[in-house]
């Protein structure tokens, strides 16, 4: 039997602690912004990461497109437009607060970045002369190109611009440490967060961190229905490592969550069946708008929102007549007419027409700049493009001036998805923030995927840097506090059980186990019964699996703890089910012991919270967030004004 040493040394049970104004959980976009803008407010800060933040966080690898940077020099859309478009597309189940300061300050935190070395414009001229480019700024535009609110760009060199602009402010990076719980305390009457704690993923050393704000910049939840060990791989449109810690450590700590209940079938999933993201010949998102022919080669064309078919490649790309602009690229899940972006016709239309399976992407019918812009720009700076598809596909002959993709179930769902393999994908649940990002916990902010209705690459980078901004204005006002001994005793030894067991399970059956159940009692169809009965099998497991996990080094205790952070987040998705007693379109949720779709009792937000151990619902009317444009102004003229005297220079 081949037996190795563990390459770090052995710190487990030591203690090291850290005090700061500012605690970032999380090193992917939202959490750089947000630690640079409370650097640069002058406050002290420490961002904790569980990987390494240079290329950690679903960024880590590229983004291709910037969704809402509607104050750029060439937009022909107001941040008020866009903001409320997206609002409404959404039936108001939204994060107006969200989705307007990243519309607002979209284009501020772009030209940041490219003030720390990232790439937003074509600076070589590559694309000289092409109509998604402004041949003056060198910006280029996606999807709309009348409105030019969307902008393409080099997201691959976005998060090591970040890394080095944090150390250049003196932000203290704490790379391979997992957060794992929240400081609270009762000041003045109040819960406060005054920190956290979490442990080295390489040595296993505790680390104490003591905060007087702290910013929860984490994942959203994964790995909740779907996971299979042997078959995830590049199936996994996020790193399969971010399975949603932060709403777990949330939850346990009494943070109030909205829209838990939401969920969508698997799309980029562990499921098996799945290809790797922009993989397949498609025509959305990163392949908009591609053009795409049947088993025959016949062209299979587009139509407006109105319904007449276009006749060129260009036209993909303008509203309709009298339509001032379509949302594409974004979390629209379910668009409505006014906002339809040109799309090809629908399925049941193709075969009703005599189209043939299967169908492919053929961008050799394209003119060059857009096969060009497709095929090694988006398809590159997309997620996990760059080596497995660009470069593996090319190395292998590909050439997208005469081959084509086959498309498996990509925008017609030849393929589609069973109605257990959910996942929380497109504007899901997530923390409840106001309009100072904070969450319901005194002291506590959260920002990008920790948000509920979060969004992109935009949505992260804009609510990180408000959530610093404000987070560093609420220290000024407080102390640090002490933590409580017994806090720490308590979650030393739960994070360390799994260690200490000489024979036991391995985290991966419970991570199945916890999949199958959800799989089985909150799939498609709901109902209080399944769901109950679901829960209670979530309980035994906590109590009957949990204490049997067994760990031979940090790295395997890490994983544990994020199956144990997936069986509360998994409870949490649970008790938000319970709580909507009615069926709801917008949410994608359906219950077989309440089909009233969409009463207007119950056109509100679910919260959920936990308080004493015991878990507390509510809820909040549709559009809290009032009049977009009016509450931020209330509440930022300081940005306003500092952007104005930036832009006079």
């Amino acid at each position: 039997m081949k037996t190795y040493q563990w390459p770090y040394a052995n710190e487990v049970g030591q203690e090291e602690v850290h005090t700061c104004d500012v605690l970032v959980l999380g090193g992917g976009l939202a959490g750089c912004f947000a630690a640079i803008a409370a650097a640069r407010k002058g406050k002290s800060v420490i961002l904790v990461e569980k990987g390494a933040t240079e290329r950690s966080g679903s960024a880590g690898t590229g983004v291709d497109h910037w969704e809402s940077a509607c104050t750029n020099p060439c937009s022909g859309v107001t941040p008020e437009e866009i903001a409320n478009a997206y609002v409404e597309e959404q039936d108001y189940y939204s994060n107006g607060i969200a989705h307007y300061i990243t519309c607002r300050e979209g284009y501020d935190r772009m030209l940041d970045l490219e003030s720390y070395g990232g790439k937003i414009r074509d600076t070589e001229d590559e694309f000289k002369g092409a109509e998604f480019r402004d041949d003056e700024t060198k910006l280029m535009f996606a999807y709309d190109y009348k409105n030019r609110f969307t902008l393409r760009v080099w997201g691959s060199t976005f998060k090591p611009a970040l890394k080095k602009e944090l150390d250049r402010l003196g932000v203290k990076v704490c790379d391979r440490t997992e957060a794992t719980a929240l400081l609270t305390k009762t000041v003045d009457g109040k819960k406060r967060g005054i920190g956290a704690l979490g442990m080295n993923v390489h040595t296993g050393k505790f680390m104490i961190f003591q905060s007087k704000a702290t910013i929860l910049t984490m994942s959203r939840p994964a790995r909740i229905w779907l996971f299979n060990s042997d078959m995830m791989g590049l199936s996994e449109f996020r790193p399969p490592q971010s399975i949603g810690s932060g709403h777990a450590m949330g939850f346990r700590a009494g943070i109030e969550f909205a829209m838990m209940e939401k969920s969508v079938r698997g799309e980029f999933s562990a499921a098996g069946r799945s290809f790797p993201p922009y993989g397949a010949g498609n025509n959305h998102n990163t392949w908009y708008a591609a053009t795409m022919v049947d088993a025959r080669g016949v062209e299979i064309p587009y139509v407006d929102r109105d319904g007449k078919e276009l006749k060129t490649v260009s036209e993909r790309y303008y509203p309709a007549k009298g339509q001032k602009f379509f949302l594409k690229g974004g979390v629209i899940d379910n668009p409505k007419y006014e906002f339809r972006g040109p799309e090809t016709l629908d399925f049941e239309e193709l075969m009703k027409r005599g189209y043939q399976l299967p169908f492919y992407a053929d961008l050799s019918r394209m003119p060059e700049f857009e096969r060009k812009v497709i095929w090694g720009m988006m398809v590159g700076e997309e997620g996990k493009t760059k080596i497995p598809i660009l470069k593996n596909y090319s190395d292998r002959g590909f050439d997208p001036t005469k081959h084509m993709l086959q498309s498996y179930g990509t925008g017609w769902q030849s393929a589609s998805f069973l109605d257990q393999e959910r996942q929380l994908f497109g504007a899901p649940g997530g923390v409840l923030n106001d309009w100072d990002m904070k969450t319901n916990i005194d002291g506590i902010y959260a920002a990008g995927d920790q948000l509920f209705a979060s969004d992109c690459a935009g949505f992260a980078c804009c609510t990180g840097h408000y959530a610093g901004r404000k987070a560093a204005e609420y220290v000024e006002q407080v102390g640090l506090e002490d933590y409580d001994p017994e806090d720490v005793k308590r979650e030393k030894e739960r994070l360390y059980a799994p260690l200490f067991r000489e024979e036991g399970m391995d985290w991966r059956e419970l991570n199945m186990a916890i999949a199958k159940a959800m799989q089985n009692y909150c799939g498609g169809i709901k109902c209080d019964d399944l769901l109950k009965e679901g829960l209670d099998l979530l309980e035994s497991f906590e109590r009957e699996i949990v204490p049997q996990i067994s760990c031979e080094n940090p790295h395997d205790l890490m994983r544990a703890h994020e199956v144990f952070d997936i069986l509360d987040v998994s409870k949490l998705i649970l008790h938000a089910c319970l709580a909507r007693k009615s069926s709801s379109a917008p949410l994608f949720f359906e219950r077989s012991d309440y089909p009233d779709l969409d009463p207007e009792k119950d056109r509100r937000l679910i919260t959920i919270r936990q308080e004493d151990g015991k878990v507390v619902q509510g809820s909040v009317p549709l559009g809290y967030f009032g009049d977009l444009k009016e509450e931020y102004e209330k509440r930022n003229q300081d940005y306003i004004e500092e952007v104005a005297k930036r832009e006079e220079h």
